[in-house]
């Protein structure tokens, strides 16, 4: 039986003009791990806030708008799916290896990039380029600090003793802002033999973009001028093309670096989805469809370039 057959209101009806060889490597990869895209996708990102389609834009001149969506739509489920886990690890303490304020910790991080996903794709399909890259910086962030939780069982802690604004603030300042918790996440990394020190490619690559994307957050001259236009210039626009790309990959480091570092985490979504458990799709997608992103990874930064012209050296 295919269980995975297009249907009316299906998948693939949502990214006309997608490349034919990138849409039968994400349809053969999630068969190969018995996951249902259509189910998966009618459950998180059919119901984002602000959910839209890419009807009424003009035909594209080639497919790299409509992949960049594409691939970026499907990280965002696997961030669903994640949150969705965080929750079943909340509601049962004590049963898993991550401690509760890391599992609390990684319920509200996940919540928050749900919604910082939400925003940037719909900016992006508005070609509104300037405010999609504040909220590109803020996913960035959220993301290494998702990934520093797995380590730092004391910064989990008190990431859940914030009780304020101010008490959030300080813990802004002293553990995320300035690369904090990505210089903690890098060291952990290095454990396993993946080198982002700071004279690396990915790292001055990396800070690039965060500059870039920074001089959107304040006003001035220069981050007006980065996104001048874009507006007009309709949706998925060049400018609105950089947010999704970033965006993107952070999104899949953060599923492809989750495994490495998150061994609790991985034990628990082992415990939680069993062998032959098929009653939560999303539990499944957690645990068997990290290696659906990280192929995609492998391919957003192995085929082709960014749209400024720049790889960004993660795989090789």
């Amino acid at each position: 039986m295919n269980m995975f057959k297009t249907w009316p209101g299906g998948f693939d009806r949502h990214y006309k003009g997608v490349s034919p060889q990138l849409l039968a490597r994400v349809r053969q990869n999630w068969i190969a791990q018995r996951l249902d895209l259509d189910e998966i996708w009618r459950g998180s990102i059919q119901t984002l806030p602000g959910f839209a389609d890419l009807d009424g834009l003009p035909d594209f001149p080639d497919s790299r708008p409509v992949d960049l969506l594409m691939l970026f739509d499907q990280g965002c489920a696997w961030v669903e799916a994640l949150r969705c886990v965080s929750n079943a690890l909340v509601s049962r303490p004590g049963d898993g290896r991550l401690e509760g304020c890391q599992a609390r910790g990684l319920l509200a991080v996940t919540t928050r990039l749900r919604d910082e996903l939400a925003a940037v794709r719909t900016l992006a399909i508005a070609g509104l380029a300037m405010p999609a890259m504040q909220i590109s910086r803020a996913i960035s962030e959220d993301v290494d600090l998702a990934l520093a939780l797995l380590v730092r069982r004391k910064l989990a802690q008190a990431f859940a003793e914030c009780r304020s604004p101010e008490d959030a603030a300080e813990f802004w300042r002293r553990h995320v802002a300035g690369g904090r918790a990505f210089r903690l996440v890098a060291q952990a990394l290095y454990r396993y033999g993946l080198d982002y020190s700071e004279d690396s490619d990915y790292v001055r690559w990396r800070k690039e973009v965060l500059v870039f994307l920074g001089s959107a957050v304040h006003s001035s001259f220069i981050g007006t001028a980065a996104a001048e236009g874009s507006g007009a210039a309709g949706g998925l626009n060049p400018a609105a093309q950089e947010c999704l790309y970033f965006a993107t990959i952070r999104i899949q480091e953060l599923c492809a670096y989750s495994q490495v570092i998150g061994g609790d985490l991985k034990a628990d979504l082992a415990a939680l989805a069993p062998t032959g458990d098929l009653t939560d799709m999303n539990l499944r997608f957690a645990r068997d469809g990290a290696e659906i992103i990280i192929d995609q990874m492998r391919w957003l930064t192995g085929s082709r370039e960014a749209p400024s012209g720049r790889g960004s050296g993660i795989v090789h």
